[in-house]
Formats: structure tokens, C-alpha cells, sequence
């Protein structure tokens, strides 16, 4: 068996050898032992379920959220010539018949199914007629609620062992909190699974953040010169605003589409397979365009304002570079961003779940103006610990530049809120320092304060700036009804025993341009490259199927590297197994040589 393993990664899936965990996660499978993987977007998850598969008889049934997403997954594998198909609302009555009927005649080896298909009577009796060899649950996140996608569809997964009883069950996400981890154990009622959870950290993804000005337009098109002709995702928090940038970016030579639920299926589905097909280079989106997205070769990934979670955040950076080369997101945002967020909770009842969910918005926000390494914040937030990133991330790269010292500014945000009784909130404290003549200040007898109009030489977006640093350094903590509470530490501060710094960066309101430090890479023939690029390009369009299948751009640029002459050398290339040059192997070879 360890023999076929091997072989089967090589000729099918083109690798000379497992990544992190991979091999652990297939031995689980083909030894019939339940399996967790949290794996992080681009760690090669699928290969952990396809590879056994094609080594056990039978069929297996995987699970999945959307759509979009097992069309995609469906054509990667037919391209490979492995059978497979799915069973989806988005197919006729005669098309959904033929599925069947290849599935009854054993011709199938892959199903994809979605969770609402599977919790029907009809479908569990379907399955109970053909020899299943393990389910996949993927997007397993979807089952707990306290993750960020939970579905009541998923929750219904947790009769699956009910129903049978002597399938194992493999679940799979990018995404896990230990919270959610025990959530998803118990609900699948997986049996002493094998758990395995992969590092946070991506070293190919640089990340940044900015406090947004106006509506992000220059900041965006600062970041989008370094990114011509480069696939990526730009989020955006709205469907007008899906359409307005889109267009407005068109309107500049750049090729892209609007992807929204407001938009028809067709044309939504249209706009999803030009992106995917690179027949557009962006894809400007509301959260709608879900989780998943099956296209390697995203260079970038924006946010133009703040997700509404750390986990919505990772998993949508996470779109970004799964084929392991480099690749940057940039998050843009401001106070308002978080005030929408708490607007939308406020119609949802007093609750543990309201209270959650308050905390995840928090938690987003603290992560965007911190200046600790964005990558050791995302780590820890999952439960894992690591160092600093070092040089892939704005807040490290920032190390040893210009510090401003803002301890006299600390001291009045300090003495302001000890003064009004520590019952107010961030923009009272602030009018406040500013003199504002609010009605509901004067009121109050602010304006009788010493700390009155102590500050009105600072603007309030600085103000915001410096308060937040207080925050993110647990001088300050905010209470029930977002009031400001001073911790022990502030005394120190009011006293002068402790001094405060921040970025002179964070309080500059202009936009800077900043140069993106690389990971490792190798030198290869660029002009091969482009012209192994077009070819590729030209035989997906033949095929009708998204670029990366045939071969991922770091497959590329280790042909235009090492610049094979025959089969056997071709075959030397990490990418290149049987099946795929059979296919498309003297295509390339024909460009090399010549």
C-alpha cells in the first residue's frame, strides 16, 4: 500500500512528496480511523480525502456548502480523468437522473452533495444502496455556533453516524477555535479520531492594514500598481458598493466584475467562471462570494472595510496564494466600520450568542490597530503560538521606525474618563477634550471640567488613534455599554511613572506607498514563463476549464527554471505526474524546446 500511495501521488496529483501532515491525514483514512484536519487554505486538504479514494473501492461522499464550490471541485477532477459528480438544485431532474444512475452502476468515485441534499429520506436511501468508502464534511466550521458560517443544515450532520453507523467520517476546515474544535468532534460524534491541526502561519502572504480615508479609491489603486495583471478579490461591504467600484475601476483600465446575491444566478455564475477562467482579473465582492474559492492563483485579496470576524477575515485572506507563491491583502478600515457591525446586532435579543458575536467585532477591530505582528494575533487567536513574522507584515517591518510619545495626550484621555466617573464612552470623552458644545455636554456640566477643551489641538480621527493605543496596551477596557474603565496600570501613567509611544505612522493621515519585502523565491526564464502562461491559457479555453488545473504557476516557473527537454525530465518537475503530461505534456515541452 505505501508503494501505491506514492505512485498515486506522483502520477495523479503530480507531487514528489507529501506536505505537512498530509501523509498522516491519508494514512488516517485508508487505515478507516475518523479524521479532523484543520489545515490552513492552501495546505492541501483535498488531497488528503482524494488520494485514499483512489486506493479504496467504492465511492466517497463529500459535503459541501456551495455550489459554485463542487462545480469547481468536480471539473479539477474530471480534468484528471476521475469520476465524479455531484447531485445539486442547480441541476435538471434528467441530469440529477444520470448522476444516479452512475452512481447505482458503480461509475462514480467521487459525490458531492450538499448538506441540505444529504438530510433528506430519499438521498440517505440512495446511499444506503451503494458501498460508500468514507464521508468528507468539508467547511466543517459550518457545524458549530460559535463559528462564523454556522448552518442548521450542517447541525443536522450530527445524525450521520446514526444513520451509518460503520462510515467513517473525515471533516475538514481552514478555521477552528478550540471552542469550535470540541463543537465539531461532538456534533459529527466522531469516533477517537485522529486530529490534526496545521500551523497558522502562511509565510507567502504578506499582509498589511490602513485606516481608510474617504472611501479608500487612492489607497486602493496605491496597492493595486504593484498587482498588474494579477487575479485577486476585493471585499467589499455592500452591493452598491460591489457595483460602484467595480465600475469605477473599469472606468481606470482595470478588468473586472460585480459579484453580490442581488445579482441574478446567471449572471452571477457567469461573473464567477470569467473570474475563475481568467477572463477578468478582479473580482469585486460582498461576502457572498463564499468560502473555498477554488482558484490557486490569487495574488491579492482586499478589504475595503472590517469583516465582521477574525474567522471571516482569515478565511477570505486565506483565498489568496494557495499555490504557495507570494501574495498580499491589505485590510482598509475605520471607527465607522465597527459601529455598522454593532447596528446590525442591535435588532438580535439579549442573548450568549449577542454577546459572542459583540466580542468577535471587538476582536477584529483590536487585531486592525494593533501594532503586534498581525500574523502572531491571527495565531493566537486560533489557539496556536508563534513568533513574530518578522518581514511579512506591515506592524514587523515597521520595527525601528519613528516613535511619537504620547504620554501627555494618554494622561488627558486618562484623567478625562476619572473625572466623568468612568461612565462614558469613547466619542463623550473625546468631544470632551475637544470642547464640543453638544447639548447633552453642557448638560452634564462638562464644560465645568478641567479637562475641558484641553485637546482641541488634536483631531478627532487622531484622538481615536491614540485611545485605541491605550486599549490595545490594557490601560483602558471597555465595560458594559461600551463605557471606558481605567485598569491599575493607568495610575502609573497619570503619575508620570510610565510613558506611552505609538507609530508616528498611525497618527499620519496621508497615504504612504510601502515596499513589500518577498519571501524566498527561485530566478527562472520570465519570458519562458509568459509563454507557457499563454499556452496554458489557450488550452483552458479549449477544454472550457479554469487555468490552474491544467498546471499552477509555481509548476510554471519550475518548467521555466529547469527547462525539461523530454518525458522523463518533465517528469522530474514537482506538478508533473503521468496523467498530466499525458494530457498537456508535449504542448509544453513543444514551447521549451523551441
Amino acid at each position: 500500500m505505501q508503494d501505491e500511495k506514492y505512485r498515486v501521488l506522483k502520477d495523479n496529483f503530480g507531487h514528489n512528496n507529501f506536505r505537512v501532515l498530509q501523509e498522516d491525514g491519508v494514512d488516517a483514512i485508508l487505515n478507516n480511523q475518523d479524521l479532523l484536519m484543520i489545515l490552513p487554505t492552501g495546505g492541501g486538504k483535498s488531497l488528503v480525502y482524494q488520494l485514499p479514494t483512489l486506493l479504496k473501492k467504492g465511492v466517497s461522499v463529500v459535503i459541501s456548502p456551495l455550489i459554485a464550490l463542487m462545480q469547481d471541485q468536480v471539473a479539477a477532477l474530471k480534468a484528471q480523468n476521475i469520476s465524479a459528480d455531484m447531485i445539486s438544485s442547480a441541476q435538471s431532474k434528467q441530469e440529477v437522473d444520470q448522476v444516479i444512475a452512475k452512481l447505482l452502476d458503480r461509475d462514480l468515485k467521487f459525490l458531492y452533495l450538499s448538506p441540505e441534499r444529504l438530510n433528506t429520506p430519499q438521498t440517505r436511501d440512495l446511499l444506503r444502496c451503494v458501498d460508500i468508502n468514507f464521508f468528507v464534511i468539508d467547511e466543517a466550521h459550518c457545524i458549530s455556533q460559535w463559528g462564523h458560517e454556522f448552518r442548521d443544515d450542517y447541525r443536522a450532520l450530527s445524525q450521520l453516524k446514526q444513520h451509518f453507523p460503520d462510515t467513517n467520517i473525515c471533516a475538514f476546515t481552514a478555521t477552528s477555535t478550540d471552542h469550535v474544535t470540541s463543537d465539531i468532534i461532538n456534533n459529527l460524534n466522531l469516533d477517537n479520531p485522529l486530529m490534526l491541526k496545521g500551523k497558522i502561519f502562511r509565510k507567502n502572504i504578506f499582509i498589511s492594514a490602513q485606516r481608510r480615508l474617504s472611501n479608500g479609491y487612492k489607497q486602493l489603486e496605491n496597492f493595486l500598481s504593484r498587482h498588474e495583471d494579477e487575479s485577486g478579490i476585493i471585499y467589499v461591504s455592500s452591493r452598491k458598493k460591489a457595483e460602484t467600484l467595480s465600475e469605477y475601476l473599469n472606468d481606470n483600465d482595470y478588468k473586472s466584475l460585480a459579484y453580490h446575491a442581488g445579482l441574478p444566478q446567471g449572471v452571477r455564475e457567469q461573473n464567477f467562471k470569467d473570474f475563475v477562467n481568467d477572463k477578468v482579473d478582479i473580482m469585486v465582492a460582498t461576502i457572498a462570494f463564499g468560502m473555498g474559492i477554488d482558484k490557486s492563483d490569487i495574488r491579492f485579496v482586499v478589504h475595503t472595510s472590517l469583516p465582521k470576524s477574525t474567522e471571516n477575515y482569515y478565511q477570505e485572506i486565506g483565498r489568496a496564494g494557495r499555490d504557495g507563491e507570494d501574495c498580499e491583502v491589505l485590510l482598509l478600515f475605520n471607527a465607522s466600520d465597527i459601529a455598522q457591525h454593532k447596528r446590525f446586532l442591535e435588532e438580535v435579543p439579549a442573548s450568549e450568542f449577542k454577546d459572542h458575536m459583540t466580542q468577535k467585532i471587538e476582536k477584529i477591530y483590536t487585531y486592525a490597530t494593533s501594532e503586534i505582528c498581525f500574523h502572531k494575533q491571527l495565531a493566537s487567536y486560533f489557539d496556536d503560538k508563534i513568533d513574530d513574522c518578522k518581514d511579512r507584515c506591515d506592524n514587523c517591518l515597521d520595527i525601528g521606525v519613528k516613535r511619537e510619545d504620547i504620554t501627555k495626550e494618554a494622561q488627558m484621555i486618562l484623567s478625562c474618563i476619572y473625572k466623568t466617573n468612568q461612565s462614558f464612552g469613547k466619542n463623550y470623552v473625546i468631544d470632551i477634550l475637544r470642547g464640543s458644545k453638544e447639548q447633552k455636554l453642557l448638560a452634564n456640566g462638562a464644560d465645568k471640567l478641567s479637562v475641558y477643551s484641553i485637546g482641541t489641538h488634536i483631531s478627532k480621527k487622531v484622538w481615536f488613534i491614540i485611545l485605541e493605543r491605550l486599549l490595545e496596551l490594557n490601560l483602558l477596557s471597555i465595560g458594559e455599554y461600551s463605557v471606558l474603565k481605567l485598569s491599575q496600570e493607568s495610575v502609573d501613567v497619570l503619575k508620570g511613572k510610565k510613558t506611552i509611544d505609538i507609530k508616528a505612522s498611525r497618527l499620519e493621515v496621508n497615504v504612504k506607498e510601502k515596499k513589500v519585502k518577498q519571501s524566498e523565491d527561485f530566478d527562472y526564464d520570465e519570458d519562458l514563463f509568459e509563454q507557457l502562461r499563454a499556452k496554458r491559457r489557450e488550452l483552458a479555453l479549449e477544454l472550457d476549464v479554469p487555468a490552474y488545473i491544467i498546471f499552477g504557476d509555481k509548476t510554471l516557473k519550475h518548467l521555466a527554471k529547469d527547462k525539461p527537454y523530454d518525458k522523463n525530465s518533465m517528469l522530474m518537475v514537482n506538478g508533473v505526474g503521468e496523467k498530466k503530461f499525458e494530457q498537456f505534456g508535449d504542448d509544453f515541452l513543444n514551447i521549451i524546446n523551441n
